[in-house]
């Protein structure tokens, strides 16, 4: 289900976890490149970004229903220029994928204004709560921070890999959520910076409690991009569809709107296996499955 408007938490994992997005001037300039030609392409609105060695997280506004071909489009263009730029680097490596094939990209709808600000702090953070670095403003890979929701046009440049026919330069933004602005952009800022700073104090603590400490910019930056975490991955983790904020009644709604969404969709799949070859088109036109379902996510219009 696809929500027009939706505000989005975006995830997507390496293959066998490996540590291809390891950051470097190199990487860092293909994957915002790549974002923003599929954020301009496909009318998204970007939130926050923070891309680690062997995942990224993204929220972003679809505004137009498109989330999965923005998605595609973004995973297509990293893959494909990063895969050139490796190839380039150990002409003796085979590599023949870069995302994980066991599983697509999660997306999580955010339904309230309190799950966007959780997601994002998260987003961000989350170098600081796996332990990498004190400060999510000291990560040395691509991110973002609230500070950029001040509206400054973002540049960058085409990577030497891979592209010929598009720009050589893109603009893009990245911009606050529209159901967190309401009139003075500088206290949201303010207000999403304290949580960060919570959120790191709690990471900090938590770090300590297990006796570690953090990894360090130094040490991340000698990673070998063909290492993965040794500990394996968790078996049974669920990959949430909706989340909103502790409001109890809001979820309630946003599952009972997605249950209804696939009771639909199964009905009408069912009807196309018998041969009824009519597609329900969505509201915006064309032929994509989209939701027109009453879920309340503080919808921008």
């Amino acid at each position: 289900m696809v929500v027009p408007h939706g505000t989005y938490h975006v995830t997507r994992t390496v293959v066998m976890s490996l540590y291809l997005l390891t950051t470097g001037e190199t990487v860092n300039q293909i994957f915002e490149y790549c974002l923003a030609l599929a954020a301009n392409k496909y009318s998204a609105l970007v939130h926050a970004v923070s891309v680690e060695s062997n995942h990224f997280h993204i929220d972003l506004t679809d505004t137009l229903g498109n989330l999965s071909d923005f998605v595609q489009e973004l995973d297509r263009c990293v893959a494909r220029c990063l895969l050139a730029y490796y190839r380039a680097r150990f002409p003796m490596r085979r590599f023949d994928a870069l995302w994980s094939p066991s599983q697509s990209f999660n997306a999580t709808l955010l339904v309230t204004a309190n799950a966007v600000v959780d997601k994002i702090v998260y987003t961000l953070t989350n170098p600081v709560k796996d332990g990498l670095v004190r400060d999510y403003r000291k990560w040395p890979g691509f991110n973002t921070r609230p500070g950029d929701w001040r509206g400054r046009v973002r540049r960058v440049k085409r990577p030497d890999y891979y592209f010929k026919n598009t720009p050589e330069e893109i603009e893009y933004r990245i911009s606050a959520p529209c159901q967190l602005v309401h009139g003075d952009i500088e206290a949201l800022i303010a207000e999403v910076e304290s949580a960060i700073r919570e959120r790191q104090s709690e990471a900090a603590i938590d770090l300590a409690s297990r006796g570690c400490s953090f990894k360090g910019v130094k040490a991340i930056m000698r990673t070998n991009v063909f290492d993965s975490p040794s500990t394996p991955r968790a078996v049974g983790k669920l990959n949430p569809r909706i989340a909103a904020g502790g409001d109890g009644e809001a979820l309630e709604r946003a599952t009972g709107a997605l249950q209804a969404f696939r009771m639909a969709y199964r009905e009408a799949w069912a009807l196309f296996k018998r041969g009824v070859k009519a597609v329900v088109r969505s509201p915006l036109g064309g032929k994509r499955r989209t939701a027109s379902l009453p879920i309340q996510c503080h919808l921008c219009h």
